[in-house]
């Protein structure tokens, strides 16, 4: 057995990119622009046209379209998508929090770019055959990291409209295991850098593409049961006001994979952690009065550490008095999932996170999980 950090606490946010993370080359850097209370920017660049985005540019994830001409985004998985006739083709992103995207074309990952406060125009594409390609950008990190604003896709590539989205959706609800902390750095001592950060790679986003499903994640490290009841309302976290409408998108299936961070300190006790963990899914069950819930423990919570506290042996008993009051109050369609306890020699992300090993094998165990219960 191994010691290792129980959740991931609020760490510096410095952001040194690695040799590996290429950043495109862009264009003419913006004008300034007015920053808001959240620090984020919200006037629109002086040299952007106040025309609204194309209605074929897709967006898979929680967005603010309350300005057309920028759309407004902050949870980790967040896709800008279109379809495009040419060889080339730019986007203007606008980014103070330092995101890293994965940048994929015809559902191939190319490169990662990081974005940067003075920066606009990003190229995404070029010398590519003459043909019709879809272009993908896909927020690796986290809404801690800060918001990012779309601006539009542009250059000499004609747009075209997007492929139907697929029908199967999911919804990853969570902490800083669902949002692939740490999941790409060098071992156990790193702590929370946005380069090291990968939602591409998460349980949550493979099992998304094993079954052909989109998907959603709303997860932010740190954070608690009772937090992220809270937080699952919100379209951008950081945003009390920024409320989100949940039949706007209604998923089939619903994971919940919190209560990790609810054991960092100290026991937070049988009745409290079903009454928090009851609430949230009362919430959840009200948005989505037809989805699978899958209630799922997650990887990190060990017996072996700390000493003595017997942590996962208690959150399994926690849980399992959760399902029964939820059966007990007549709640069905939700199934309880047990992912098994992480070993070291598959090889540990940053703060004893979870790495890419972990994440694979939760995946392919979710992913058994759903179609047997789903069909899917």
């Amino acid at each position: 057995m191994f010691a290792f950090a129980l959740s991931c606490t609020r760490h510096d946010l410095s952001t040194p990119a690695p040799e590996s993370i290429t950043t495109a080359d862009s264009g003419a850097a913006s004008a300034p622009n007015a920053t808001s209370a959240t620090g984020t920017t919200d006037a629109l660049p002086l040299n952007r046209a106040a025309l609204p985005l194309p209605a074929n540019v897709r967006f898979v994830g929680r967005v603010d379209r309350s300005n057309p001409n920028a759309v407004r985004f902050a949870w980790s998985g967040t896709e800008v998508v279109g379809r495009f006739q040419g060889t080339s083709i730019s986007a203007r992103i606008r980014d103070d929090g330092t995101n890293f995207f994965e940048v994929l074309i015809d559902g191939e990952p190319k490169f990662v770019l990081q974005t940067q406060p003075n920066r606009e125009i990003y190229s995404l594409a070029e010398s590519l055959p003459d043909a019709v390609h879809e272009i993908a950008l896909y927020k690796r990190t986290e809404a801690r990291v800060g918001e990012a604003v779309f601006l539009g896709f542009e250059g000499s590539a004609t747009m075209m409209p997007s492929l139907p989205p697929s029908t199967r959706r999911i919804e990853f609800l969570g902490d800083s295991i669902t949002t692939g902390y740490g999941n790409e750095g060098p071992g156990v001592d790193c702590t929370f850098n946005p380069a090291q950060q990968n939602e591409y790679i998460t349980y949550g986003a493979i099992t998304a593409r094993m079954l052909g499903a989109e998907h959603v994640t709303v997860a932010w490290s740190g954070k608690t049961i009772g937090e992220m009841t809270e937080y699952w309302e919100r379209t951008l976290p950081a945003r009390a006001e920024s409320r989100w409408d949940h039949q706007s998108w209604v998923p089939q299936l619903v994971v919940l994979n919190v209560g990790t961070n609810d054991f960092a300190i100290r026991d937070p006790g049988e009745p409290r952690f079903v009454r928090m963990y009851i609430a949230l899914f009362s919430r959840v069950r009200e948005a989505y009065p037809n989805a699978l819930v899958v209630c799922a423990l997650g990887p990190m919570l060990s017996d072996a550490y700390p000493a003595g506290r017997r942590n996962r042996t208690l959150a399994k008993r926690y849980m399992q008095a959760t399902m029964e009051k939820l059966k007990a109050a007549g709640q069905t369609h939700f199934e309880y999932l047990d992912f098994l306890e992480q070993r070291e020699s598959d090889g540990l992300g940053c703060g004893y996170h979870p790495g890419r090993t972990t994440h694979a094998l939760m995946a392919e165990r979710l992913a058994a999980f759903v179609k047997e219960r789903l069909g899917w």
